[in-house]
Formats: structure tokens, C-alpha cells, sequence
């Protein structure tokens, strides 16, 4: 059974990342109706996908009987509104994280499960990444012992030249964090299906380039409730590294993780394990929403998951306050 789908949101995330996957999905979505505010943007999304129909207003297109389902790729701070206009109007629901622009409307956006019967989950493409899901199963079956120790760093440069940056939302965002949030949501989601709860932690941020926002800077160092310790370096303004490496330290070995190869390194020798991970998830979200709507059954990447991955970030940032009350003595 194909799942009528409509598109709410036309621009990069939906360009670059949703279609591809889509197009890849033909035999189980048929995109019947996509909405941008904007007119030029719309029809140009149009025909991307096959000259569909569009609109400028999405409750125009949550009205059409032929639409099932959304997939909801908008700024942040409009998730909630359209995405409980979209339950109310009897469409399963795929939202783009983070879940919501502030803590207050993600708790309300926990009890939609309980309102509406429908499906609905948070696009965590890093819950479908193969690369991950290798990952855990090496941790899993004891290749490296017992973890102790990770470390992620992510930097990369963002100036008004690249395309997420002259994102008016993005520079301007109504939600904490800014491009930290934006993008470090993402590392929280996979380090907690690999490791857990995290129990406690403190982070350092700060802005180096104010022209692409408020925050472009965090180091976050924290404490699982397995007791794993690590860091993450989030740095969208570093100038000359591009970087994006996993380190996950076992009793028995260590793992070096960028996407689609994964080295596990033990003192006699390391062994270098390919993934193919083309699309980072996207596919697998898509297909997980489509055999959740047929099958009537919960997602992988919940509301639930994707409330507490945004919380995480949140306690993160506003533990960044804490730093004053952590001075030496002299």
C-alpha cells in the first residue's frame, strides 16, 4: 500500500535530504501535495517531485482527502503549531528535529500520542544510520570490551557562503542554542542509543562568529548512567579542520568512527569495517514511517526519544551558567 504523502516545508532539508529518499521509495509514497509560503519555492519543489500539485497555505493541504500523511521540514519554532493542525487533521505525522523550540511545547507534544491515533515521529535520521547500528552491535558483542570512554568531535566552518548559514531561521532562531542545537540534537540521539542516560554534565559555549547566530560554539563533557564518561565538541566556526570522528574507548580495544567506516583498533592489530551508509538514514526513516502506517505500529524515533535528545541539549546549554560557581581557589 502506498502512503499518500504530502510535503510541508520546500527548502534545503526537503530539497536535499527527504526527495532523494523518496524517489527511492516510490513503490511505498506517492508525494501528493507540497506547501511552501513562498510561490517560487513551491512550484520549483513541484517539479522536483513531478510536477504534484502545490500551495502556499498548509492547511490548504492538510484539507485534501488525498493526503495521508506529512512530512513536516519547517523552522524549528513552527513544529508544533502545524504539527498538532496535522493530528487534528487526521495525518500521520514525520516532523523534522528537534521536536520543538522549547521545553514547554515538547512536553505538550508528548501527550499527542495519547490524543490522536495516528502515527508520529521525529525525522532522528541518526536512529537509522547503518553506521550506528554497526556500531552497537560491535559495542554489543563485546569486541572492545567494556566501554569507558567517548569522545566526539564535530567541527566544521559555517560562514554566510554556505547554504544552512544564510537560513534567515537559523542565524535568527527562535530556540536556544542555535546551529549547536540545530545539529548537536543529533550526536545527543546516537550517543544515547549507544550508551544510555546521561546522568550529569557541564558545558562551555560560546559565539566566534555572530554572523550566523547567537551560539556557534560548545564543548559538553559528561557522565552516563552506565558510568561511561566523554566529550562532546560541537565548533561550527573552527577555520581550516573539517572534522566529524566518533572515539569510543574499551577495556580491549578503541573504535574510530566516520561515517560509513568504522576501525577497530586493539594493541596487536585494528581491523577497518565498511558500511554502506549513502544517505545517513534518511531511507531508513522513510521506510520505518511507511511500514508504521500499514502496520499500525510505533516508531523507532519517537516523540518520547526525540523529547528527551532535545531536553538533553537544553540542560546542556543552560549548564554552561554553572562555570562561575566552579572557580579554583587560589
Amino acid at each position: 500500500m502506498k502512503a499518500r504523502l504530502g510535503i510541508i516545508g520546500t527548502g534545503i532539508a526537503a530539497r536535499d535530504l527527504h526527495l532523494p529518499a523518496l524517489n527511492s521509495l516510490r513503490d511505498k509514497f506517492e508525494i501528493t501535495c507540497v506547501c511552501n509560503h513562498t510561490e517560487k519555492k513551491a512550484r520549483e519543489f513541484s517539479e522536483l517531485a513531478g510536477n504534484v500539485p502545490w500551495c502556499l497555505d498548509y492547511h490548504d493541504l492538510l484539507s485534501r482527502s488525498d493526503v495521508d500523511a506529512v512530512d513536516i521540514v519547517l523552522p524549528i519554532h513552527l513544529n508544533f503549531k502545524v504539527t498538532l493542525d496535522s493530528l487534528e487533521a487526521g495525518k500521520h505525522v514525520m516532523l523534522e528535529k528537534p521536536i520543538a523550540a522549547s521545553l514547554s511545547d515538547a512536553e505538550l507534544m508528548l501527550t499527542f500520542p495519547e490524543r490522536f491515533e495516528l502515527v508520529m515521529m521525529v525525522a532522528e535520521n541518526f536512529r537509522y544510520s547503518p553506521t550506528f547500528k554497526k556500531v552497537r552491535e560491535i559495542i554489543e558483542a563485546g569486541r572492545i570490551g567494556t566501554p569507558y570512554s567517548v569522545f566526539w568531535d564535530l567541527m566544521t566552518t559555517n560562514d554566510r557562503d554556505n547554504k544552512y548559514t544564510k537560513t534567515e531561521w537559523r542565524i535568527n532562531h527562535r530556540y536556544p542554542g542555535g546551529f549547536v542545537m540545530d545539529a548537536g540534537v543529533h550526536y545527543i540521539a546516537a550517543l544515547r542509543d549507544l550508551f544510555g542516560e546521561i546522568k550529569r554534565g557541564i558545558a562551555a559555549t560560546r559565539s566566534v562568529n555572530p554572523e550566523i547566530g547567537k551560539m556557534d560554539s560548545m564543548t559538553f563533557q559528561f557522565v552516563f548512567e552506565s558510568g561511561v564518561n566523554g566529550v562532546f565538541n560541537a565548533y561550527f566556526s573552527a577555520q581550516g579542520v573539517e572534522r566529524n570522528r566518533l572515539l569510543v574507548l574499551g577495556t580491549a580495544g578503541s573504535l574510530v568512527v566516520e561515517m560509513g567506516r568504522i576501525v577497530l583498533k586493539r594493541k596487536d592489530r585494528s581491523e577497518i569495517e565498511e558500511v554502506l551508509d549513502q544517505d545517513m538514514g534518511y531511507r531508513g526513516e522513510f521506510e520505518d514511517f511507511h511500514d508504521c502506517i500499514v502496520n499500525k505500529r510505533e516508531p523507532v524515533s519517537t516523540f518520547e526519544k526525540a523529547f528527551d535528545d532535545f531536553r538533553t541539549m537544553l540542560m546542556a546549554l543552560d549548564s554552561a551558567s554553572k562555570w562561575d560557581d566552579l572557580e579554583f581557589g587560589k
